[in-house]
């Protein structure tokens, strides 16, 4: 409906996106990695964006380093994490959507042990990801059940799942994340 709206306006879907492509991560969102799977080692968050993913991290490790490439305030600014040829021994992050790709790629190359990022459920599908998938499959899928809404806007329009590859794990595992109170549980929270 939103897209037909605008297109009679003369308007692309493009120009709903956030600037940046900021998507905050709710934090239901990050407990329910956090619950479906353990990290061991340092991690860094290289698109933190203001620090809603990196907060709620730090609430259960202590060694966390975030990072962006703009500087909202929250951790290391100018970082261009797809230009980075620093290591990490776990990277976790909601990246950009347009740049999600890369930032597998990337995180493929940089991460030692664990990559995790929260990506659109459709990236499941799609013949560049499913070479890529083939060579470097997901040890683990976990999907968040409910629409995930970004902004508390009240009317998510994506599903998503956390991606996590873990070295010489080869075969994947889906699981559904227990969210089902995650809308009160967010409400409650504000």
């Amino acid at each position: 409906m939103v897209n037909e709206q605008y297109k009679l306006l003369g308007r692309k879907v493009e120009d709903l996106r956030q600037k940046e492509d900021f998507y905050p991560t709710p934090k239901y969102v990050t407990e329910a990695l956090l619950n479906n799977y353990h990290f061991t080692g340092k991690i860094w968050e290289p698109a933190c964006g203001d620090g809603r993913l990196s907060e709620v991290l730090l609430q259960h490790y202590k060694d966390v380093e975030s990072s962006d490439l703009v500087d909202r305030g929250y951790g290391q600014g100018g970082v261009d994490f797809l230009t980075s040829t620093k290591t990490a021994p776990n990277i976790i992050t909601n990246p950009p959507f347009h740049l999600a790709y890369e930032f597998i790629v990337q995180g493929l190359k940089l991460s030692e042990k664990c990559l995790a990022l929260l990506l659109p459920i459709r990236y499941l599908t799609g013949k560049k990801r499913a070479k890529l998938y083939a060579k470097f499959p997901p040890a683990k899928v976990i999907v968040i059940p409910n629409k995930v809404d970004f902004l508390g806007f009240g009317s998510p329009a994506m599903e998503f799942a956390w991606f996590v590859w873990e070295k010489g794990v080869t075969q994947t595992t889906i699981t559904w994340a227990d969210v089902q109170d995650a809308d009160l549980k967010e409400k409650r929270e504000k």
